[in-house]
C-alpha cells in the first residue's frame, strides 16, 4: 500500500466559504481517521454515532474557530457524490424502505432528518484499510490539511489537535499503558485525551453521582473525567482511575469534600454543616450508590477509592 491510494482524498468535491475552501467533506474525513485509529471504527461500514459526531465537531471547531457551523449532515450526505479508490468514496446503508428511491431524494435539511434516512454508510475498502495503518493515517491527515487548509489562518490549531487525536488513539487501544510517569508535554496531552475518552464512554456520559447526562446539540458534554487519585501523585491515567462528574462534583470531590468510597457509597466530609441550606447540594448524596460503569473492566479500582476516603476532610 502506497500513498498513491490516498490521491482521491485530494479531489473531494467541497465548496467556498467565506473565501476558503469548505471544511465539512474534510473534517468528517479527519474525523473518520481519527477513529478508525482509535479502534472506535474497525470495519468499513461506519456508524454514524455520538463518538463520531463529537470527533468531527471537535475538528471543524479547530479548523475554524467556529463550532457552531458545523452542520455534520451537509458532509454525511454529500460525500457519497466522491469517488474513492476503487468506486464511491462513501455509500450510506439506506432504510430499507427507501433504498428504491434514494437516488432520488433530495439533502436531509438537519441531522435528524438524515438519520431517519440511514444511520451507517460504507468508506471505500481501499482507504479504510490505508487509514488502519498509522503511518498512512499521519499521511492522509496531513495531505488533506495541506490541500484543504494551506492558507487557512487555523491550520496550526488543525495540526496539533490531529497531532494529539492520533497519538491518544494509541492510548485508546492499549489502556494499561496510561501509567507511569510522562516527561514530553505531548505525551501527557495525548494521555489525558485518552482518559477522558475512556472515562467518559465507559459512564456514558452520565455523572457518577447524579445520574445527570447531556449532550448539547453541538456535542459538548455536561461531565467531566476527573482522577480519583490525582495524577500528580499517581501517574495513573487508566480510566479505573477515574469517574464521570458534573463540573460541581469534580470540584467537591478534588477538595475533599465528597469522596466515592469502596462500599460504592458517596461520603461527606463531617466538615459540613448539616444545617445550613448552603451545604444542601453536598449532603444530600451521603450514603447514594456510586453509579458504576456497566463494563466490569472499568469500574473504579477499589485503593483508589480508598485513598479518596483517606483523603475526605474530618
Amino acid at each position: 500500500m502506497t500513498d498513491e491510494t490516498l490521491k482521491s482524498l485530494t479531489a473531494l468535491r467541497v465548496g467556498r466559504s467565506r473565501g476558503r475552501l469548505a471544511a465539512n467533506k474534510p473534517c468528517l474525513l479527519l474525523a473518520i481517521i481519527c477513529e478508525i485509529q482509535n479502534g472506535h471504527i474497525n470495519t468499513p461500514t461506519v456508524a454514524i454515532d455520538d463518538r463520531l459526531l463529537a470527533r468531527y465537531f471537535d475538528l471543524y471547531e479547530a479548523a475554524t474557530g467556529d463550532r457552531q457551523s458545523a452542520n455534520p449532515h451537509l458532509p454525511l450526505w454529500h460525500l457519497k457524490g466522491d469517488q474513492g479508490v476503487s468506486g464511491a468514496l462513501w455509500e450510506p446503508v439506506f432504510d430499507s424502505s427507501i433504498a428504491h428511491v434514494a437516488n432520488s431524494l433530495g439533502q436531509p435539511k438537519s441531522l435528524k432528518g438524515l438519520k431517519a434516512l440511514f444511520t451507517q454508510a460504507v468508506l471505500d475498502s481501499a482507504l479504510f484499510s490505508a487509514f488502519q495503518n498509522k503511518q498512512m493515517a499521519h499521511n492522509a491527515s496531513a495531505l488533506i490539511v495541506a490541500h484543504y487548509f494551506a492558507e487557512d489562518p487555523q491550520q496550526h490549531a488543525l495540526n496539533t489537535y490531529l497531532a494529539n487525536a492520533l497519538e491518544s488513539g494509541d492510548y485508546e487501544k492499549h489502556p494499561d499503558s496510561l501509567v507511569g510517569e510522562v516527561k514530553e508535554t505531548h505525551q501527557q496531552q495525548a494521555r489525558s485525551a485518552a482518559f477522558r475518552t475512556l472515562v467518559l464512554e465507559a459512564y456514558d456520559y452520565r455523572c457518577a453521582a447524579t445520574r445527570l447526562r447531556f449532550i448539547t446539540p453541538d456535542y459538548r458534554y455536561l461531565v467531566e473525567a476527573a482522577h480519583l487519585i490525582p495524577f500528580a501523585e499517581s501517574y495513573d491515567d487508566r480510566p479505573t482511575n477515574g469517574l464521570a462528574l458534573t463540573p460541581n462534583l469534580h470540584w467537591a470531590m478534588d477538595n475533599r469534600l465528597i469522596a466515592p468510597g469502596p462500599d460504592h457509597k458517596w461520603h461527606v466530609s463531617p466538615i459540613l454543616d448539616d444545617f445550613m441550606p448552603d451545604n444542601a447540594w453536598l449532603q444530600q448524596l451521603h450514603g447514594q450508590a456510586v453509579v458504576l460503569p456497566r463494563a466490569k473492566r472499568w469500574q473504579p479500582d477499589q485503593q483508589a477509592l480508598a485513598w479518596r476516603m483517606d483523603h475526605l476532610l474530618r
